[in-house]
């Protein structure tokens, strides 16, 4: 039962990634970009990079190892729309910054005249990359009159840590991967009736930190991948940090690692005692 509800289980993340994979690049686009370390547009349908070496600094993803079609497929379920790669999307960006701060301005003059017709028809229409011009806060206090090199920094700052993002998400797929295997593998040991293959036993007892590890690397690029916004295009990242206090937080924290830390020491003094037992009393109970 458990090697049946574990393959069907790994399975279905199979279904659930590439869904994912769609809906994240409706909206996030560079986070796609990053994961793929793909600097430039590719003809559709784009190929899928298996490994590589992002250099972020220069731009650039060495010694990649492609498969044809792949990412292409996954991110537009088409054969003729092109995956945007990250240097059309920082040009995008700049565009996006640039009407911003045109709407920022409108914004601005608003609050000092509420009967501005012009500032308020110029705020319809620029209302949508007002968070883009936000960006520049973090490079100037003075948003409407950015300097070129200020709208640069700001546009690239929409990219986030590509090598991170792209390591993570190949970790988190081989884990997944590797439970199809490991499932499918107890399942042939248990219809066979071979729970004494000590092979299988290792290998189910040294994979016991991988879900935790692929559920961490899932976060990891759930959230790094997001950068810089707390809300997609709307709110950037450090314009949305909390009002806690530091106390605060960390009696937050500690009261989370102290449960969690409780929940650990239950499940391995369990997991020993059972693995002490073997498979036999597994069987007999």
């Amino acid at each position: 039962m458990a090697a049946a509800f574990g393959l069907a289980s790994a399975l279905s993340v199979v279904v659930l990634g590439d869904e994912s994979g769609y809906l994240a690049n409706l909206d996030q686009q560079m986070k796609i970009a990053a994961m793929e370390g793909m600097w430039d547009t590719e003809k559709a349908p784009a190929s899928f990079n298996l490994i590589g070496f992002p250099d972020q600094e220069n731009k650039v993803t060495k010694g990649a190892i492609k498969i044809p079609y792949v990412l292409g497929i996954i991110a537009t379920r088409s054969f003729n729309e092109p995956v945007l790669g990250i240097n059309e999307l920082v040009g995008q960006a700049k565009i996006k910054i640039r009407y911003g701060i045109e709407g920022y301005g409108a914004l601005q003059r608003l609050m000092k005249d509420r009967n501005d017709t012009n500032a308020r028809v110029l705020l319809s229409l620029r209302s949508e990359d007002i968070g883009y011009a936000l960006l520049l806060k973090k490079f100037t206090d003075d948003v409407v009159n950015a300097t070129p090199e200020q709208i640069e920094l700001a546009a690239w700052s929409t990219v986030p840590n590509v090598p991170v993002l792209f390591w993570s998400f190949r970790l988190m797929v081989g884990c997944g991967f590797f439970f199809i295997l490991l499932f499918t593998t107890a399942a042939i040991v248990s219809v066979r009736h071979k729970f004494e293959s000590r092979f299988f036993l290792w290998m189910a007892f040294l994979s016991l930190p991988l879900p935790w590890l692929a559920a961490e690397l899932g976060w990891v690029v759930a959230e790094v991948g997001r950068q810089p916004w707390v809300i997609q295009g709307i709110l950037p990242t450090f314009l949305g940090t909390s009002s806690l206090t530091t106390t605060a937080l960390y009696i937050s924290i500690a009261g989370f690692v102290l449960l969690y830390s409780l929940l650990a020491i239950v499940e391995i003094f369990l997991m020993v005692k059972y693995i002490k037992l073997g498979p036999e009393y597994v069987r007999e109970n």
